[in-house]
């Protein structure tokens, strides 16, 4: 066990440390921040691509470009399709004796196959937060017909900020509100409904959705009680969703206070 947010006399927080904090923070992939150009991709001629200003973070790393960067692409081929990957190439250097250790990133471009079809490259596997030290991540793709040069297009999501996504939720009642656009929103609630004894049945639970939440159009019920198999979600009349819990195993030795428990968690995605 190690304090890394302490203290310690010496030296001790590594890249690694902080990688992992990321990943656990944002996710473990890629992903693209919501900062300067936002790393739009744009073609400035037939064979460079150039990208914006921005941050991405890069299976727990934090890579950041300050002024547009340029990376060469092949031409295409007369008559043949292709799609390259504009890939973040990852190094440490572990080499000799005693190696540095030092890592670095730089663009690398994995170039397809020339065909009937634009197919993907294949990517070499490896993972930063596995401690690999040399890791192909791509970040963008463009694809070529014949000598034309298509749009390139990122390939990683973009991270929305903790302040956009905190607007975007609010609590109704039992339900957490999600607004995740174009009218969409989803609901989630959880529950823990205690019972003396559990019997062979279909036990039925009904809930109002909150008001002017839109119309629902698909639900999803997760049971944490192995007794209870299949679940379902059904939607009635004026905004009321109905949960539907079959019980398989069946039980006698509960107490009053000692009842069993069928603890549920149930998300409905709304439109209007």
């Amino acid at each position: 066990m190690e304090l890394v947010t302490g203290k310690a006399g010496v030296p001790h927080v590594s890249s690694a440390d902080d990688g992992r904090r990321i990943a656990g923070e944002v996710g473990a992939g890629s992903y693209v921040l919501q900062t300067g150009g936002r790393l739009a991709p744009s073609l400035v001629d037939a064979n460079t691509v150039r990208f914006a200003t921005g941050d991405m973070i890069v299976q727990g790393r934090h890579i950041g470009i300050t002024s547009p960067e340029d990376v060469k692409v092949a031409s295409g081929s007369q008559g043949k399709k292709r799609m390259d990957y504009i890939c973040v190439h990852y190094s440490r250097d572990v080499s000799g004796t005693n190696p540095t250790l030092v890592e670095n990133v730089e663009w690398t471009v994995l170039r397809g196959t020339p065909g009937t079809d634009a197919t993907a490259p294949s990517v070499p596997s490896g993972s930063i937060l596995d401690g690999d030290a040399d890791v192909t991540v791509p970040i963008c793709s463009v694809t070529f017909d014949g000598l034309t040069t298509g749009q390139p297009k990122l390939l990683i999501p973009e991270l929305t900020p903790l302040a956009t996504l905190g607007d975007s939720v609010s609590q109704n009642d039992d339900w957490y509100v999600v607004k995740v656009g174009n009218g969409a929103t989803m609901l989630f609630t959880s529950k823990n409904i205690a019972v003396i004894n559990l019997e062979k049945r279909e036990y039925v639970y009904r809930y109002n959705l909150p008001k002017d939440c839109g119309t629902p159009i698909s639900g999803f019920c997760n049971v944490n009680q192995f007794r209870a198999s299949n679940p379902r979600v059904t939607f009635l009349e004026n905004g009321v969703v109905q949960v539907v819990i079959p019980i398989t195993t069946p039980t006698s030795n509960g107490t009053a206070s000692d009842p069993y428990y069928i603890p549920f968690d149930v998300a409905v995605i709304c439109v209007k």
